[in-house]
């Protein structure tokens, strides 16, 4: 497949590409919202973070390898899982969403907005559209499923081939830097706005 392939196939899921983003943006506000307004339930909400900081003990090289893996999992369940007519990817970005913006409160309420931003967007502006990519790619599976269940015309064994190497060619590399850039750059920008 060349790069001329792939761009027409990333103009073709554009629809699906507004959808997650839509998603992602309302549960990240809704996310926001919900932890000014329950703490309890915030709380509730990050203490699955908590569990995640035995990560931050090890080495940098296995940090980034875990960040990196975490990552290219969920994406690729989003994205190959949505042949369960989109549910998997639904809960992928509804969940993800919901989850940053009851961080990000909490975040701007101890530290502000700068240490927000230095937290998310050096590695954030490269792994969030990768992952909202996925998302939409299994958006588009779910309803191509959908529409061979009602015995309508759909090519869905290229679709899931495409996707495969979307995944494989695209994201998992660009999701390796992004894993990178959290592991030994985003530190970096925290510490200087800190």
């Amino acid at each position: 497949m060349s790069i001329k392939d792939d761009v027409a196939y990333l103009k073709s899921v554009r629809v699906y590409m507004g959808l997650s983003v839509l998603l992602f943006a309302l549960t990240a506000v809704m996310g926001y919202f919900a932890a000014q307004l329950d703490p309890e339930m915030a709380s509730n909400w990050t203490k699955e973070l908590e569990m995640l900081k035995w990560i931050m003990d090890q080495p940098p090289l296995i940090i980034m390898i875990i960040i990196f893996l975490k990552n290219l999992l969920a994406s690729g369940m989003a994205m190959l899982l949505g042949l369960g007519l989109g549910l998997v990817p639904l809960m992928v970005v509804t969940s993800n969403g919901f989850l940053l913006g009851i961080v990000s409160y909490g975040v701007i309420q101890k530290a502000g907005w700068l240490y927000l931003l230095a937290g998310i967007l050096p590695h954030g502006i490269i792994e969030l559209p990768v992952v909202l990519l996925c998302v939409a790619i299994g958006f588009r599976l779910g309803y191509l499923l959908a529409l061979t269940l009602l015995r309508e015309k759909s090519d869905l064994s290229s679709e899931i081939k495409m996707a495969f190497h979307i995944l494989l060619c695209w994201a998992m590399p660009l999701l390796f830097i992004a894993a990178a850039i959290e592991t030994f750059i985003t530190p970096i920008a925290i510490s200087v706005v800190a």
